[in-house]
């Protein structure tokens, strides 16, 4: 008999003592059932405080694992999902991003921004961005779209900026003797791919891409943090700022801790204390063990989404903070 068929009565003989011994139900397959709220604290109160962190890559494909192995939901869906249940509870009179993220794709990070502005326009419920470690490029995107942008006295804010990134292989096919027959319909079909050399006038296409990508963040952040073009202009060229610079930049509106966020939006909603909650998936989806991680990605998985998308075929655009890119093809 093969292992393939096999296998099924073997979990069922592995968990048959389980099941017949303690009564206990388990379902093998994902199940949706949707977000459970969690209490902080503040349980006495009626006034609702949510919290929706906003970490690692800022992305939009979702991995929904493998049984047993688990996977999580990207930055949009799991935005998407929290700030719908939020507008339906009309006790939720705040909402605060939890954020510390290097940035992510340059549409996600867009997504993600436009999600909280239309919950804001809708709801009219206050958003305040909080900035962890980190929060640059596409999730400081993200953090201008939020009423108020507080950062963390040791946070690393800004990196205002698009970065490209593309690896050419063609060196390497000729020392290992493999020929690229590839054929197209033009000569810029192909643009970017890594089994050819890129051109000058590839360059100046990508670059193209990149300046345009690059303005719409610089409209985005000049707007909503309204800061002339041609100061921003002076600021707004790639570089990170810590926390104190951020703020005399006007990058960020206020240096403080939670604490002191949180009492600030008492003062801001007229309330003398809030239930502090965040919204989490039921128990099996959220520990990954037949589902997916919506609200608490994983750390590694996180570093090889990031690992994936630099090494894909072809080219990536991001809005991405990395160390040593600084926005140009090189």
């Amino acid at each position: 008999m093969k292992f393939g068929m096999r296998f099924p009565r073997m979990i069922l003989l592995c968990f048959a003592p389980l099941l017949l011994g303690s009564c206990i139900s388990i379902n093998l397959l994902p199940t949706e059932k949707g977000l459970q709220e969690q209490v902080l604290s503040g349980a006495d109160s009626n006034n609702k405080l949510l919290l929706i962190p906003v970490k690692g890559f800022v992305g939009d494909q979702t991995s929904k694992g493998v049984p047993f192995l688990g996977g999580h939901d990207d930055t949009v869906t799991m935005i998407r999902a929290t700030l719908r249940k939020a507008s339906r509870d009309p006790k939720v009179r705040g909402v605060v991003l939890l954020i510390d993220s290097a940035g992510g794709s340059v549409t996600a990070s867009d997504r993600v921004y436009h999600l909280i502005r239309e919950f804001k326009r809708k709801s009219s419920v206050p958003v305040i961005a909080m900035i962890g470690d980190m929060g640059a490029s596409g999730a400081y995107y993200v953090s201008v779209g939020a009423d108020e942008v507080w950062a963390h006295p040791t946070s690393v804010v800004g990196s205002i900026g698009v970065v490209i990134f593309n690896v050419g292989i063609t060196g390497l096919m000729q020392k290992i003797g493999i020929e690229d027959r590839s054929l197209s319909s033009g000569p810029e079909k192909e643009m970017g791919s890594p089994l050819k050399p890129m051109s000058e006038k590839d360059k100046k296409l990508f670059q193209g891409l990149i300046s345009d990508l690059y303005q719409q963040f610089f409209d985005i952040v000049s707007r909503n943090r309204q800061i002339p073009p041609d100061i921003l202009k002076g600021i707004a060229d790639g570089r990170i700022y810590t926390a104190r610079q951020a703020l005399k930049n006007h990058l960020i509106d206020r240096i403080g801790y939670r604490d002191e966020l949180i009492d600030h939006m008492k003062r801001l909603m007229h309330v003398d204390r809030f239930r502090v909650i965040r919204y989490q998936e039921p128990f099996l989806a959220s520990t990954g063990l037949f589902g997916s991680q919506t609200m608490s990605p994983d750390p590694l998985s996180e570093a090889g989404h990031i690992a994936g998308t630099l090494t894909q075929p072809g080219p990536s655009l991001l809005y991405l903070w990395i160390p040593g890119a600084d926005g140009s093809m090189k």
